[in-house]
Parts: C-alpha cells; structure tokens; sequence
C-alpha cells in the first residue's frame, strides 16, 4: 500500500476532526460526556488510531475535547481560553491590537447596560450592590482589586442571563485589564464612579449609565504597549 503523503495525512486528519464534532452532535453528548475508546472511536471514524489522535489532539488545542491521560477524551466544558489565547497572540503582532481589544470590551459592555435598560428586565440592584461594596473595599486593603473589579463588571453580564456572554466577557475583560490600581486617588474614583453608575441603572437613565460606565473602564482598560 502507498504510504500517505504529509498533505494528505494533514487533509485526512481535519476531516476526522469535522467527522468527531458531526458525531459529538449526532450523539448528543453533553459537556463532561466521555467519547468512545480510542480503538472503538477508530473503528467509527475509519481511520487509523495514530490519524485518530492526532484529531483528538486538534479538538484538544480549540478547548473542545479534554484528554484525560487513562481516562479517554471528555467533551469540555464551554471553553474560550484558546480562543483568547490566538486574540492575545494576534494583537501583540498587530501592535495596536490591545487597544482594538478594549474598544471590543468597551462596546460589549455599554451594549450590556443598554440590554438591561431597553427589555425590561428586572435587575436585582443587591447583587451589583454588593459587587460593588467589595470592589470598594478591595482597592481600599489593595486585596487583590484587579479580581474584584473584574467580579463587579461580571455582576453587569450575569445579570442578561446569557452563559456564554458572561463567560466571553470573563475572559476578555481578564485581557484588557491592568492587573493593579495605578494609585489611591484611582481607587477613590472608581467607588465613586460605580456608586454613580448604580444610581443611574436605578433610575433607568442609559445615557448616564454609560457615561460612568466609561469612567470605569478607562483606568482598567489594558494598553497595547
């Protein structure tokens, strides 16, 4: 038998990764579900087990599958890692990319706020509240502020009740963030600006809403240096 060329072996093998997601589907298993043995899985996909994993492999690295080492291949969980990762990677070559980053997560989240004012949702004010008081309190001690300003921002999401969004805007708003307050006088304006940002949601006032939206995001939102 004629060995297989690299290029068809490269073809072969994202096909079988087209083949793997059809079959996922078809079979509809579920996030933690477990995929067949590797050897059965082979015999289903008709292929050999080396062109198999290296599949497996492929759908690994999209945060699709995770292999368990003596365990097998487990459907993940919703994943958006490696797709922040290629994000990150993409704007440190592109140079201003960072900055493209933060104006995507600035229009993620002004369009967040005009969703929780325009469809009449209910907002439930203590959870924000509450964000809030210990994003305060956090700047204040200088605990860990970067990871409570990233809760309060979060609270904002999971407020639309869409998963993925809330998860999307997880990891995004982890990539354009500094990781520490720039100095005290920051940290004051920033209680201000959420307690204002607050006030304005309970008075249903978009405009004014966004306005101290935008006060937040400034000093957090990460630079492309």
């Amino acid at each position: 038998m004629k060995p297989i060329e690299k290029a068809e072996r490269y073809t072969l093998s994202k096909q079988v990764v087209q083949n793997l997601k059809r079959y996922i589907l078809e079979q509809r298993i579920a996030p933690g579900g477990k995929l067949p043995a590797e050897r059965e899985l082979a015999k289903i996909m008709n292929v050999s087990r080396a062109i198999l994993r290296e599949a497996l492999r492929s759908l690994e690295s999209a945060g699709i599958l995770e292999i368990r080492h003596g365990e097998g291949a487990f459907i993940a969980d919703l994943n958006l890692a490696p797709l922040m990762e290629q994000l990150a990677f993409s704007a440190q070559l592109r140079g201003n990319g960072m900055a493209e980053l933060a104006g995507i997560r600035r229009l993620l989240e002004m369009g967040a706020v005009e969703a929780l004012l325009t469809d009449d949702r209910e907002i439930e004010f203590a959870k924000l509240l509450d964000a809030a008081e210990q994003a305060d309190e956090a700047e204040k001690s200088k605990d860990a502020p970067a990871e409570a300003a990233l809760r309060f921002h979060l609270a904002i999401f999971e407020q639309l009740g869409n998963e993925t969004m809330s998860r999307f805007a997880d990891q995004l708003i982890r990539l354009t963030s500094q990781p520490q307050l720039q100095d005290s006088g920051a940290g004051r304006s920033r209680a201000e600006a959420r307690r204002r940002f607050l006030d304005a949601l309970q008075r249903k006032d978009a405009a004014d809403a966004k306005r101290w939206l935008l006060e937040l995001l400034e000093p957090e939102s990460g630079s492309d240096s």
